[in-house]
């Protein structure tokens, strides 16, 4: 998915300094998982992982990606019908024979994946479009017209509503584990961001249909980490709530917020797939855009004011041996305020800083109100190790 900070094009940058340290193993934090790509870089190294990120789409990523250590086998399923007849047909085996080689080269075991890769042909071509809450409030036609948020083409938007909603039916009559539930929504939040009419973010539409978001959305099997039998957990809320709770961690792996930009105001659409709109009353929504209420989601990281602050609890507050922060040359906390705090609660002689280049996430085009000061930035690991 694209995320603001995703750190896949740095894992190397990453995992190369966990070999300097000499760092395998043992109990990880990830505390602003966002995608789970370094969560997930962890878990492989034999760490058992708990994450955390204000974001409830994190939350269902942190489920698949992290907490989930074997494929899904779908053992209730047997008991929808609607599938057993899909799965009676020819043209139903040839998809999924042609799915499962086609993931010849990123999975090993294909009779593992398979039920996986039969519920997602299920998803992807047996379903009827449904006009729900997304094609509602977030799609519009080929020739949109005054009004229409422009996120969705009415098609994949509409495909959007009934998957969700067949996975609501499938979670509330016990159908599929929480494990199975977040694995399948993992596979449509991507899906349904891939086809986004977007620059990569969701503070705004794109005002003409891009060609990615004129393509049918596909689902696909999340690339999952199984078979560790490591112990991982997920948390969704404020991480300096919750690290006190936690108890005695090897490391603690930091990568916040860098700038002034609520992540909950930017990825508002995926947040509402996430959590859904089966509740009593049907979500609000608000401005152009189509915001729902984030005043439970502002985070202190991405404030002036309270980013310190916070690092300064965070610090207090946890029981860990090492401390890993990745934070770029344009983050709103000052690189002295970082030193500071890492000294002051860290072993002063272990305080480390190394930096690597890479080109910068840009989710739009220099204008007026924005003007990019150049296409790299520097990427920056802080290493101390705790008293």
């Amino acid at each position: 998915m694209r995320y603001i900070g995703n750190k896949t094009k740095l894992l190397s940058f990453i995992a190369s300094y966990l070999d300097e340290l000499d760092l395998y193993g043992g109990r990880a934090l990830d505390a602003f998982a966002g995608t789970t790509a370094v969560a997930r870089l962890l878990k492989a190294r034999g760490f058992a992982v708990d994450t955390c990120d204000i974001m409830s789409l994190s939350y269902v990523f942190q489920r698949a990606y992290v907490v989930a250590d074997e494929y899904p086998k779908f053992a209730g399923l047997a008991d929808d019908a609607d599938l057993r007849t899909a799965k009676l047909t020819p043209q139903f085996r040839l998809l999924v024979e042609s799915r499962l080689r086609g993931q010849g080269d990123l999975f090993s075991g294909a009779p593992d994946l398979q039920p996986l890769e039969e519920t997602l042909v299920y998803l992807d071509t047996y379903l009827e479009p449904l006009s729900s809450f997304i094609d509602l409030n977030f799609a519009a036609s080929e020739s949109p017209v005054e009004g229409q948020r422009m996120y969705f083409s009415r098609p994949n938007a509409q495909r959007i509503d009934a998957i969700r909603h067949k996975l609501h039916d499938w979670w509330s009559a016990g159908l599929v584990t929480e494990e199975e539930f977040f694995i399948l929504l993992t596979a449509l939040l991507e899906a349904a961001d891939s086809v986004a009419n977007t620059a990569g973010v969701y503070a705004a539409f794109v005002k003409a249909w891009q060609s990615n978001a004129m393509k049918p959305l596909r689902l696909c099997a999340p690339d999952i980490v199984v078979g560790t039998g490591l112990k991982c957990s997920a948390h969704c809320g404020d991480i300096v709530e919750l690290v006190g709770r936690l108890g005695r961690l090897d490391l603690l792996y930091l990568d916040p917020p860098y700038n002034t930009r609520q992540y909950s105001a930017y990825y508002h659409v995926p947040e509402l797939i996430a959590e859904g709109w089966f509740g009593a009353e049907l979500p609000t929504l608000r401005g152009k855009t189509g915001l729902i209420d984030d005043s439970q989601k502002k985070s202190a990281w991405s404030t002036r004011d309270g980013c310190v602050p916070a690092l300064e609890q965070l610090l207090q507050g946890v029981d860990a041996t090492h401390v890993l922060l990745s934070y770029n040359n344009e983050g709103i906390i000052p690189e002295k305020e970082i030193e500071s705090c890492f000294r002051r609660y860290g072993v002063p002689s272990t305080y480390r800083r190394t930096g690597r280049e890479y080109k910068r996430y840009r989710a739009d085009r220099d204008s007026d109100a924005r003007q990019y000061s150049g296409d790299h930035v520097t990427e920056f690991l802080y290493y101390v190790r705790l008293r």
